[in-house]
């Protein structure tokens, strides 16, 4: 079996606890990878590939029974990726992607979130407004009177200001997650600034903006990766194109909450139903 864009290896974790020690999986990503329940010792029929891309595979022709993704083979050039997969793929193998959803749960929130960290991170957002008021909040706990009372008295109205909007936008939102979240953080720099700490507090919330915008550019990228039934039936012609003895099923994944992705499953001729695989 071969896992593309692996992550933390689910896949193969999932695959090696069904099938033990007759496990035979190799798994890459374009990341670095050391998934923390993988131990070679224990989990010797589980391979490991750092930067590969899924475009230029390390492999042989036909050497896999099995290519599986879950969100990850959708992040490739789609034409390549699937040209690859069929190369390193037997010709009874089953391929199996399953692949964000333009109209998914995950996908809206996705959205969602972005509008929520450009709110945070706007002239008159809340990281902004924090970064102003932390140095006056020192200056105000060490007992000394404020040097600009004008410009600390500013300070503090832009800081209640976006406190006030966050709440107001958290309340309507769908998915206010990000917000409460950066809120409580935010906060909890604020309730640590002591006298003559203000530069290691703005420190740590720059740190913090900055995570803020690595998991902005991993929702964004996400969003633009997501794909649209177009999308999805091409790949599927492309695939039976390419394996014509094969069936080539696509279909959206659901639960109560709504679409969650989709599925493109080709099956060889005379295996057995994909909802049996």
């Amino acid at each position: 079996m071969l896992d593309l864009a692996t992550g933390n290896g689910p896949l193969p974790h999932m695959l090696w606890e069904l099938r033990k020690d007759a496990a035979d999986i190799d798994a890459v990503d374009l990341a670095e990878l050391a998934p923390a329940w993988h131990e070679p010792s224990l989990h010797g029929g589980v391979r490991f590939h750092s930067a590969v891309r899924i475009e230029a595979l390390p492999f042989a022709d036909a050497s896999f029974d099995g290519v599986v993704s879950q969100f990850g083979f959708e992040y490739a050039d789609r034409a390549r990726a699937l040209a690859e997969c069929q190369r390193v793929a037997r010709p009874q193998a089953h391929i199996a992607f399953v692949m964000h959803h333009a109209g998914s749960v995950l996908v809206k929130v996705g959205r969602e979130e972005l509008g929520h960290h450009a709110r945070l991170v706007a002239e008159d957002g809340l990281m902004h407004a924090a970064h102003d008021a932390i140095p006056w909040i020192a200056q105000a706990r060490s007992g000394v009177p404020a040097s600009d009372p004008v410009a600390a008295s500013r300070a503090r109205d832009c800081y209640n200001h976006a406190m006030e909007a966050l709440a107001a936008a958290a309340h309507a939102s769908l998915a206010p997650d990000l917000l409460l979240e950066a809120r409580e953080e935010v906060h909890r720099l604020l309730a640590s600034v002591r006298a003559g700490n203000a530069a290691s507090v703005l420190a740590d919330l720059d740190a913090y903006r900055g995570e803020l915008e690595r998991g902005r550019l991993r929702t964004a990228e996400m969003v633009s990766h997501a794909l649209d039934r177009s999308q999805v039936e091409q790949l599927r012609e492309q695939l039976q194109s390419a394996r014509p003895g094969s069936s080539v099923e696509c279909r959206e994944l659901s639960q109560s909450e709504g679409v969650l992705a989709w599925s493109l499953v080709s099956t060889p001729s005379g295996s057995p139903a994909t909802g049996d695989v």
